[in-house]
């Protein structure tokens, strides 16, 4: 506010002149943003019911350009929706830089509800912040600047409000706006008071924060919004300073950040099978996954695998004897290559999260979400702190996954040199083979003891019990793809 000036002081001449200031200043620092693509911004829009939310909500597409900011909100009992972790929904419309997204029922409202009810003890809601403020840091490391808001309400005006809009709809002293009601199961006066002491809760907790709360009075409309639009207009001022992340130096020594024994060593590449017990055991092993996949205990639940592995280690034999025992309408093959212009906009997770697989089905990635902390390590495409700090976000997002019921498989492909050479000799020479080899790959050759050491620090640091890596001797093909289905098999039957 304007010196000394009380919220509740905003008069209606006042509030014209200062929004008209305001607007304009909005939409030269939005212009800036869109141009410079340098941020995503993405507010979170909470407060009890009755608080302004559907105002605020649609006074900022009004002082806003509205080809750059988009309204993300959630149907949080969408059943359609439930068929994915509660987290993919956020992901799929994280928004590009350069634009604005505005979130109504955040990631916080779950948890903000389990705390009102009880559901969930102080050390439990303190476990989930912490959690979420993990992933938020990521967030804002990879491009996304957070403006997180609570407006706060009176008991007296909430009780006025809910009565005089009879609790469909809100009017700031304009146009009438849908009520936006986020807290229907919780209507009770108990229910609101216990609500405000779990966002009081949530707000001391989340205080140290990087992305801290803004509480923002809401008995005075014209003030609320007033406030809002200067914590949005901060932020985009400091969007406007900031830059994308940045890229790297290509790694010239192999160093280890894990400490202990080589994995890779460890393997005993001469196992082999042969053929006739390879195809007695292949079936069987297709045969059974094709009935776990297919039985009532997975209906509930989802597949996802990875794989991994030196370049001609044979993923794509062992991914198509793995899809042949599936069946085609639930799952899915996902080649992942370099990322697009469209990735590249967004944290790097987003474009795996959006693949994310619904409950029944199974979602195999044929390279994944680990080139963050293999290529882009190596080559120097992440810088080295966004890469270091990548082995505990994607211990964060695995985590997630199987915290909603999904199972996550891993693999890594092991061959050695002089295979790998053999294999790549023999590619040259089949025509329908050829386009398996690329100067990338010969140049990728030179660079064995940076990948190896880059292997060793994925398997130390990102094989937890629920999401396990296995680790495949793939000198002989037969050998390795039973034992990829074997794998998975023994995995399944564990777990369902």
């Amino acid at each position: 506010m304007k010196g000394d000036q009380a919220p509740e002081d905003i008069r209606s001449d006042s509030f014209d002149v200062e929004a008209t200031e305001l607007r304009a200043d909005l939409l030269d620092a939005q212009f800036d943003l869109a141009e410079s693509c340098n941020r995503a911004i993405l507010i979170l829009l909470n407060g009890p019911d009755g608080s302004g939310k559907g105002e605020v909500l649609n006074r900022l597409h009004e002082w806003l350009d509205p080809r750059t900011i988009a309204t993300l909100a959630y149907d949080l009992d969408d059943q359609n929706d439930g068929r994915h972790p509660i987290a993919w929904r956020y992901w799929r419309d994280l928004p590009a830089r350069g634009r604005i997204g505005v979130v109504l029922a955040s990631w916080y409202h779950l948890v903000l509800k389990a705390r009102t009810t009880r559901a969930k003890s102080r050390a439990e809601f303190a476990r989930e912040l912490a959690a979420i403020e993990r992933i938020e840091e990521m967030l804002d490391a990879e491009g996304t600047t957070l403006v997180k808001i609570w407006l706060d309400l009176s008991p007296g005006n909430a009780r006025r409000r809910r009565k005089a809009k009879g609790n469909r709809m809100e009017r700031p002293g304009g146009p009438r706006n849908p009520l936006v009601r986020e807290w229907a199961a919780i209507d009770t006066a108990k229910g609101r008071r216990r609500l405000v002491e779990a966002a009081d809760e949530l707000i001391a907790t989340t205080a140290g924060s990087d992305a801290p709360w803004h509480r923002v009075p809401a008995d005075d409309p014209r003030a609320r919004d007033l406030m809002v639009g200067r914590l949005v207009l901060e932020a985009l001022e400091k969007a406007r300073r900031q830059r994308p992340p940045a890229s790297g130096r290509p790694q010239t020594r192999p160093r280890r950040i894990a400490p202990g024994p080589s994995a890779l060593d460890a393997l005993d590449m001469s196992r082999s099978i042969d053929r006739s017990s390879y195809e007695a055991a292949l079936a069987k092993a297709q045969m059974q996954l094709f009935e776990l996949t297919h039985s009532a205990a997975f209906a509930d639940r989802a597949l996802i695998c990875a794989f991994e592995g030196n370049d001609a280690a044979g993923k794509g034999g062992a991914i198509r004897r793995l899809r042949a025992a599936l069946n085609p309408i639930t799952s899915h093959v996902h080649p992942i290559a370099a990322p697009s212009d469209d990735d590249l906009a967004r944290p790097y997770l987003w474009r795996f999260w959006r693949r994310i697989p619904l409950r029944g089905h199974v979602a195999i990635f044929d390279r994944s979400w680990y080139g963050r902390v293999l290529v882009e390590r190596v080559e120097g495409f992440a810088a080295m702190e966004d890469w270091r700090r990548a082995y505990y976000e994607i211990a964060d997002f695995e985590r997630q996954l199987t915290d909603s019921g999904y199972i996550v498989q891993k693999y890594w492909l092991a061959i050695d040199q002089e295979e790998q050479l053999r294999r790549f000799e023999a590619r040259k020479k089949t025509p329908h083979k050829r386009f398996k080899i690329t100067p990338d790959d010969w140049r990728n050759r030179e660079k064995w003891p940076l990948y190896e050491a880059a292997v060793e620090d994925m398997i130390a640091l990102t094989s937890t019990p629920n999401a396990p890596w296995s680790l495949v001797e793939s000198t002989q093909k037969r050998f390795s793809r039973l034992k990829v289905l074997e794998t998975l098999v023994a995995r399944l039957e564990a777990e369902l």
